[in-house]
C-alpha cells in the first residue's frame, strides 16, 4: 500500500461510537487507484492463483495493461483478420498488499472497469467470480476473505479462445482497478440515480433515487442529506428525509430538490452540477457519495428528429471502437481527450460506442466537452446471419453467442447501473447488426432487453443498429425500438419508403456512411462495394492518375465507400428532417477488421488515422458541421513524375465561392451551392496551388500548398510541454519530415530514431500505416507519408525530459519537456 494512501486515509478518518460498536469510524474512501505493484506472466498455470505462489520472476506492470498490443503481429495468430493478427492467450496478474488498521470491520470491496476477458478474481486463494464479457466492469467484496496482515489478490484473463470479435479487442487488465472501503452503513455501488424533470428557465425538479447498503445484523435510522452544487462549488439546494434501513438488506429512498434558474447542460455549454449524499446517524457522517449529473432535456419527434433543451439539433457523429491505435486498448485518459477533442474540433457533437461499452472516463469527457452519446452494449446476440446454415452459433466463432443467454441480462443492467447519470447519453443500444432480427426470435429475445432498459431508466429511447432493415421489418424487429438504427446495410440507405410504410417511426442513422479513405493516398478511379445498394459515385478520371498505390491503400477522394459517399449521406441526412442524423463509420482509424487480409493489420475506415492525424475526410466534415470559415484543398501537391498530368484538384469549404490558383493562375471561381465540394481540373506543375475563399465577395479563408522538395528536417510538435509526474500523464509528438524551406514532405517515408532521457517512457509509436508491422513499443518508427507520433507517459518522479529524433541524411531535432509533481 503506497504512502500516499496511507496518508489519505488517515487525513480523514474520524473517530465516533457509531452503531454503538465503539469503533473507531470513517467517511468511507472511494475510487482509491489500485493500478500499481502488479506482477504480471503469460502463463496457464493454476496453482498461480494461491497466495503462497512464487511469482519473484513476473513481470513488474502497471494497470491499465494490454499485453496483445506488445505482441508479435503474426499471420498465424487465430485472431486473425479480425483481430488484427494480434496475440491472444492466457494471462495471470498478481498483487501482494497489506491490510490497513483503518479497514477493521468495513466492507472492503475492488472495482474492475474491464478484465479482457472471461475473468476469474481469487484473494488469498478464494474464487470471488468469472465475468466473460470483457467490456463490462465489476465489483467484488473482499471483506470476508482478508487477512489482518498481508494479502494477495490474483486475476485471470483468459482471451485464448479466438476469433471472438469482429474487431481488435486487447487482452488483459486493460481498464482502470479502484478500491472502496465503506462503513458498513453507506450508498451502494452506482448508488444514486438522477433525473431532471418540468425544466423551465426558472426552475428544475431534480428527482434523487439512492440506494443504501446495510450490512449490520441490525435494523438502523439513518438520515440521507443531497446537497446541489453548481460548477462554482455554491450549495444551491438541500433535502434531507431519515429512513430506517432492515439489517442485511438494500433500501431505496426518493428524494426530491429544486434548483433556481437552472444552467442546463448541451452539447456547446455542457455544464454540470454536483449532487453530494450524505449518511449520517446521531450527526456522524458514515458516507458522502459525489454524483455528476447535468440538467437537460431530451426527446426524439418522429416529424423533427431529435431536440435538445427545445432546440432541434441534427446528431453530427461518429462511430468509434474502443482503442487509441499505438496504445491498444490500455487508453490513457490523456490520449483519449487528445482523440476527443480532435474531433469536437471538425464539429462532431456525437459518439457511438460501437459496438460495446467503453472506459467510464470516455463518459466523464463526453459530459465535460459536450459530446452526445449512443450507449451500445452489444454486437452479437445468438443466431447467426440467414445465408449460412445454422442459426445459433453468432458473428464469429467464440463470440457472444456463448454467453448470452447467461449473461446478457447481467451485463445489460450493470452497464445502465453504471452509466444513466452521464448527461452525454442519449440513448441506450442493445445491438449492433443483430442476425436475430432477422428471424421471429429476434422480436422474442429483444423484448426483455427493452423491459430491463425501460425499468432501470425510463427517461432515453432504446435503438439498435439494423443492417438488412427489409428484414428487422419483416420480422417486426425495428418496429419494436423506440428510434430505429439504419446500418446501410441491404439498402438502407434509403429511409423515404419506410417513412411512407412506418409513418410513427423515428429514424437515426446508426452506421452511414462506410468510407474508405488512407492519408496522404489518391484514386481517380471509383471503388464502391454495393454501389446498387446505394448511390454509386462515377470516376474522376478516365484513367487511373495514381496507379502507382497499393490495392491495400484507399482514395482519400470521396470514391472509395459502401454503397453511399460521406457527401451524399449528409447531404440526404441534412435534407431530411425526419432522420435525426448519422454517425459515420468511423471517427478514427482502429485496429483489426482487416477486411483485405494479411499484410494489413487494419482497415481505412477512419476521416482520421490511427494516430490521431486528420485525413482529407476530416475537413469535408468541418465544412458541413462548422461555422468559422475554413477551406481545405486535396489533393497534396507534390507530384514528381506527373508534370502535365491532369490532376482533379477539390475544395471544401464553408464559404459561398472559393478561387483556386497555381502559380499565381486563376483556374477560376466556383460556387458552393450544395454540391458540398468543388473541383478543378489542374494539369500538374510544381509549385504553389492556392485556394481563396469568400462569402459575400469578402475573403474569409486562405490555404496553401507548396510543392516539397527532399527531405531535410525532422520537425516535432508537441501537444503540451509538461505533464504530471503521476505515472499517468501524457505528451504527444507529432514528427514530421519536412524540406528545407518547411514545407511538410507528404511522401516521405524515413525511418525515426528517438532517445529519451528523464522521467518518461514510450507508450506507443505508431505511423498510420496499416501495412507496417512493426512494435509500437519500440523507439523507432518510419513515417508514413511524412509523418509518425510518440506517446510519451510520465513516471512518478518529477523531472526534465530530453527527445532527440534522428534519421540518416536528415537534420535532427531534440524537445525538451518537463514533469511536474502533481500539487495536492
Amino acid at each position: 500500500m503506497g504512502k500516499k494512501f496511507i496518508w489519505f486515509i488517515l487525513t480523514i478518518t474520524l473517530f465516533t461510537n457509531c452503531n454503538t460498536h465503539n469503533e473507531k469510524e470513517f467517511i468511507s474512501l472511494r475510487n482509491i487507484k489500485f493500478n500499481t505493484d502488479w506482477s504480471f506472466k503469460l502463463i496457464d498455470e493454476k496453482s498461480a492463483s494461491q497466495p503462497d505462489f512464487d511469482d519473484s520472476s513476473w513481470d513488474k506492470v502497471k494497470i491499465p495493461h494490454d499485453w496483445s498490443i506488445e505482441g508479435e503481429i503474426n499471420r498465424d495468430n487465430p485472431s486473425g483478420p479480425q483481430g488484427g493478427f494480434y496475440p491472444g492467450g492466457i494471462g495471470y496478474y498478481r498483487k501482494n498488499f497489506a491490510f490497513e488498521k483503518t479497514w477493521k470491520n468495513k466492507r472492503v470491496l475492488i472495482t474492475f472497469d474491464g478484465v479482457m476477458s472471461n475473468s476469474e478474481v481469487w484473494i488469498n486463494g478464494k474464487s470471488l467470480g468469472k465475468r466473460p464479457n470483457g467490456y463490462v466492469g465489476f465489483t467484488y467484496d473482499l471483506t470476508p476473505y482478508l487477512n489482518e496482515r498481508n494479502n494477495e489478490l490474483t486475476v485471470r484473463a483468459d482471451n485464448s479462445a479466438q476469433p471472438n470479435s469482429r474487431w481488435y479487442t486487447g487482452c488483459g487488465i486493460y481498464r482502470n482497478i479502484w478500491l472502496n472501503v465503506k462503513n458498513k452503513i453507506a450508498v451502494a455501488e452506482n448508488g444514486t440515480y438522477i433525473i431532471a424533470r418540468n425544466i423551465t428557465d426558472d426552475s428544475a425538479e431534480i428527482h434523487i433515487e439512492t440506494t443504501l447498503d446495510n450490512t449490520l445484523p441490525t435494523d438502523e435510522k439513518v438520515q440521507i442529506i443531497n446537497e446541489i452544487y453548481n460548477p462554482k462549488g455554491e450549495k444551491v439546494s438541500e433535502s434531507t428525509v431519515d429512513q430506517y434501513v432492515l439489517k442485511n438488506a438494500q433500501k431505496i429512498i426518493n428524494q426530491k430538490n429544486d434548483v433556481k434558474n437552472p444552467d442546463l447542460w448541451s452539447t456547446e455549454s455542457p455544464i454540470q452540477y454536483t449532487l453530494m449524499t450524505k449518511i449520517t446517524k446521531d450527526n456522524i457522517v458514515l458516507d458522502t457519495y459525489k454524483t455528476k449529473f447535468g440538467i437537460r432535456d431530451i426527446k426524439f419527434e418522429v416529424e423533427t428528429g431529435f431536440w435538445l433543451n427545445g432546440k432541434n439539433i441534427k446528431i453530427k457523429g461518429v462511430n468509434n471502437h474502443h482503442d487509441a491505435g499505438p496504445v491498444g486498448a490500455a487508453v490513457p485518459e490523456d490520449v483519449l481527450h487528445r482523440r476527443l477533442k480532435i474531433l469536437k474540433d471538425m464539429g462532431c457533437n456525437a459518439i457511438r460506442t460501437a459496438h460495446n461499452p467503453f472506459a467510464p472516463e470516455f463518459y466523464k469527457l463526453c459530459d465535460e466537452m459536450g459530446f452526445l452519446v449512443m450507449d451500445e452494449v452489444f454486437d452479437e446476440w445468438i443466431a447467426s446471419w440467414p445465408w449460412v446454415d445454422y442459426k445459433n452459433e453468432g458473428k464469429v466463432k467464440h463470440g457472444y453467442h456463448e454467453h448470452f443467454e447467461q449473461w446478457a441480462q447481467q451485463d445489460l443492467k450493470d452497464i445502465i447501473l453504471r452509466d444513466r447519470n452521464h448527461p452525454s447519453i442519449i440513448m441506450w443500444s442493445v445491438g449492433n447488426e443483430i442476425p436475430d432480427q432477422c428471424y421471429p426470435e429476434g422480436p422474442k429475445r429483444l423484448k426483455p432487453l427493452m423491459k430491463t432498459v425501460h425499468k432501470l431508466d425510463n427517461t432515453r429511447p432504446v435503438t439498435a443498429g439494423c443492417c438488412f432493415i427489409h428484414l428487422a421489418n419483416d420480422s417486426g424487429f425495428a418496429s419494436m425500438l423506440d428510434v430505429t438504427g439504419y446500418n446501410g446495410g441491404g439498402g438502407s440507405v434509403f429511409y423515404e419508403k419506410d417513412k411512407i410504410t412506418y409513418p410513427n417511426r423515428k429514424f437515426i442513422a446508426t452506421e452511414i456512411p462506410h468510407s474508405f479513405q488512407t492519408r496522404g493516398v489518391y484514386k481517380t478511379k471509383t471503388v464502391m462495394r454495393s454501389p446498387k445498394q446505394g448511390i454509386a459515385v462515377p470516376d474522376l478520371t478516365q484513367e487511373e492518375v495514381f496507379p502507382e498505390f497499393s490495392n491495400f491503400y484507399n482514395s482519400s477522394y470521396d470514391n472509395s465507400s459502401v454503397r453511399i459517399s460521406a457527401r451524399d449521406s449528409w447531404r440526404r441526412t441534412d435534407s431530411l428532417d425526419y432522420v435525426a442524423g448519422e454517425f459515420r463509420w468511423t471517427g478514427y482509424d482502429y485496429l483489426g477488421e482487416a477486411i483485405n487480409g494479411w499484410p494489413a493489420r487494419f482497415h481505412n475506415f477512419g476521416i482520421i488515422d490511427l494516430c490521431g492525424f486528420p485525413k482529407d475526410h476530416y475537413y469535408f466534415y468541418k465544412s458541413q458541421w462548422t461555422n468559422e470559415p475554413m477551406v481545405h484543398i486535396l489533393p497534396h501537391w507534390t507530384w514528381p513524375g506527373k508534370e502535365g498530368k491532369v490532376i482533379p484538384v477539390w475544395t471544401y469549404s464553408n464559404a459561398e465561392e472559393v478561387e483556386l490558383f497555381l502559380n499565381g493562375e486563376s483556374f477560376g471561381t466556383k460556387r458552393n451551392e450544395g454540391q458540398m465540394n468543388l473541383s478543378w481540373n489542374v494539369p500538374y506543375e510544381a509549385g504553389t496551388i492556392k485556394a481563396i475563399a469568400r462569402t459575400d465577395g469578402k475573403v474569409v479563408s486562405e490555404k496553401i500548398v507548396n510543392t516539397a522538395s527532399k527531405p531535410a528536417k525532422i520537425q516535432i510538435l508537441a501537444d503540451k510541454e509538461t505533464m504530471n509526474a503521476d505515472g499517468e500523464s501524457c505528451i504527444h509528438l507529432e514528427v514530421n519530415i519536412i524540406d528545407k524551406d518547411g514545407n511538410l514532405v507528404p511522401n516521405a517515408n524515413n525511418l525515426i530514431h528517438f532517445k529519451i532521457t528523464g522521467p518518461a517512457e514510450n507508450i506507443g509509436v505508431d505511423n498510420g500505416d496499416p501495412l507496417d508491422l512493426a512494435s509500437t513499443k519500440i523507439n523507432e518508427r518510419k513515417v508514413f507519408n511524412g509523418k509518425c507520433l510518440l506517446i510519451l507517459q510520465s513516471k512518478l518522479e518529477e523531472g526534465n525530459i530530453k527527445v532527440e529524433a534522428y534519421s540518416e541524411g536528415l537534420t535532427p531535432k531534440t524537445v525538451e519537456l518537463n514533469a511536474l509533481t502533481v500539487k495536492q
